[in-house]
């Protein structure tokens, strides 16, 4: 069952706070948390509203996982940087970020790069885009 991490996700994906949930299905945020953890499952009538509220249906809120997995080029990027021993603050820095927060949601699969930075980092750790974008480098080059 894909309940908890899947109402996470809505959740989270819409910029919702579990107190927004919460007061959308007359329950408190400590009922909401309790769910998203898998400590508790709502009430069948309440898991109706929650489809609703999201325009899910039931079986996408409760048999299918919702969140996309993390693309490869995200692994790709973490294992590349580990394996130089970069921080991510020095690859944020070298793609023009800001700080390490923006690299970060990239490495975490929850923003995407732009072709120009994934050029650059292609290029620097020479390995094509095809390989950053198809392949999980860190089978291909395990020593």
């Amino acid at each position: 069952m894909y309940l908890s991490p899947n109402l996470k996700y809505l959740r989270e994906s819409r910029g919702l706070s579990q107190e927004d949930i919460a007061k959308n299905v007359n329950v408190s945020q400590k009922a909401v948390s309790a769910w998203e953890h898998g400590k508790r499952v709502p009430k069948i009538e309440t898991i109706v509203e929650i489809a609703q509220y999201f325009e899910v249906s039931l079986d996408e809120l409760v048999l299918t996982e919702l969140k996309p997995p993390i693309p490869t080029y995200a692994k790709n990027l973490r294992y590349l940087r580990e394996k130089a021993g970069f921080k991510q603050e020095d690859i944020a820095k070298m793609l023009g970020y800001k700080g390490k927060q923006g690299y970060s949601m990239v490495e975490t699969g929850k923003t995407e790069i732009s072709v120009g930075n994934l050029e650059k980092i292609s290029d620097f750790f020479e390995v094509t885009m095809n390989q950053m974008i198809k392949q999980d480098l860190s089978k291909d080059f395990r020593e």
